[in-house]
């Protein structure tokens, strides 16, 4: 089964919209068939090339999404409903993709080709300004600011650790490392990408101390016009055992 993935949606300064057209993922399933990758410079060599050609996707043309934040707390008990619009915008030489949450928070998130995202903050009816803290949670969620512009493609360790099967894909797991992390940030992250689309099937985040932090994963889809569309997807911070579901709004077929 082959990933259908827009490229609009698949870039995570779109990160909130990166699975956003896909073809039907069931449940995961134990992985097989893995391939570790156990020379350091193929590793090395592979994980900077495929890190290059993510970092090289970007939207085709500007898009509207609506959804909704479910956030959890640790008790798994529903604390907030929060309306988000999505609106990414596409330019000759760059895009940029405003998160604007239904009491007028904004988060913006604009990209030039192969290039860190550019963060901004404000109100939906003011002035944005640039972001000196990338670790803002957005409307009180688990999704972070830094978690909308995918930079750790551009940290200067990529390795490809494995080839294996994931939600019944087959991947490239991808191991991105910093030497500098922001404190209270990120230091590695995992991430599987389809090999085809190298659509992001999941990913994993850890901390300064080398210990997981989120996990991020697509959870539901619907079938709209023939193709399936993203439906929900989740993001869980294990070490305060909150999480939060962006649910999209799509027309089911």
């Amino acid at each position: 089964m082959n990933l259908n993935l827009s490229v609009a949606g698949r870039v995570l300064a779109s990160a909130l919209v990166c699975f956003s057209i896909l073809s039907a993922l069931p449940a995961a399933q134990p992985t097989e068939g893995r391939q570790v990758i156990s020379d350091p410079a193929i590793q090395r060599a592979e994980g900077q090339r495929i890190a290059a050609e993510a970092r090289a996707l970007a939207p085709k043309a500007s898009s509207t999404n609506t959804a909704t934040l479910r956030l959890f707390g640790s008790n798994r008990k529903l604390r907030a409903e929060i309306p988000v619009t999505i609106r990414t915008t596409v330019t000759d030489d760059q895009w940029q993709t405003d998160y604007t949450s239904g009491d007028g928070l904004r988060f913006r998130v604009s990209r030039s080709h192969n290039t860190p995202s550019r963060y901004a903050v404000g109100r939906e009816t003011g002035q944005l300004e640039p972001a000196s803290n990338l670790l803002l949670p957005f409307a009180g969620s688990d999704f972070w600011l830094v978690d909308l512009g995918l930079d750790f493609f551009h940290w200067p360790e990529q390795r490809l650790l494995s080839k294996e099967q994931r939600r019944s894909e087959a991947c490239f797991v991808i191991e991105s490392v910093t030497a500098k992390p922001t404190p209270g940030g990120y230091s590695r992250v995992v991430t599987w990408l389809d090999q085809g689309t190298l659509g992001i099937v999941a990913a994993e985040a850890y901390d300064t101390r080398g210990k997981l932090l989120k996990e991020f994963q697509p959870k539901s889809f619907k079938k709209v016009n023939g193709q399936w569309h993203l439906k929900e997807m989740e993001i869980r911070n294990e070490q305060t055992d909150s999480r939060t579901s962006l649910v999209f709004d799509v027309e089911v077929q």
